[in-house]
């Protein structure tokens, strides 16, 4: 028996067990450890203080136009997908508000975003009136782009 015959059906096992336990029931839970994750979600938060105006996006890949959406106040936007092991998985996304727009902000990148949203399976991205900012958790925020 060669080893090709052997290691194959564990490796097929272990990739299937990954795809299926993969992103939290909820936001909010925690996976203490994970090696290999494939499923992400991807959450676009309006965090303005008022409904004066609405935050238009537009989010696309190479492969995918996921469309214009207008959030108004606490209104969320959400994505999931698997990565590819072919390609890299890109997102990006077009954020306006009123006259301030940032273009073409990176919302997944599967080099980048796959070790920073890999503990939670989510990447969250909350526009307010000073920028835009981004959490694995939903929780702690870091000011990733201000607004121009």
């Amino acid at each position: 028996m060669s080893y090709n015959t052997l290691i194959t059906p564990f490796l097929c096992m272990f990739i299937l067990a990954s795809c299926i336990s993969q992103t939290p029931v909820s936001a909010s839970e925690s996976v203490d450890i994970v090696i290999l994750r494939l499923r992400y979600k991807v959450h676009i938060l309006n965090g303005f203080a008022d409904n004066a105006k609405p935050l238009v996006i537009h989010c696309h890949s190479k492969d995918d136009d996921l469309g214009q959406h207008t959030l108004w106040k606490n209104q969320e936007f959400r994505f999931k997908f698997i990565i590819s092991f072919v390609k890299t998985t890109h997102f990006i996304c077009d954020f306006n508000w009123g006259s301030n727009s940032a273009n073409n902000i990176t919302v997944f990148k599967s080099t980048l975003e796959s070790e920073t949203c890999k503990s939670t399976g989510n990447c969250f991205w909350k526009a307010a009136e000073d920028g835009i900012y981004f959490s694995n958790n939903d929780k702690n925020w870091v000011k990733w782009v201000a607004w121009w």
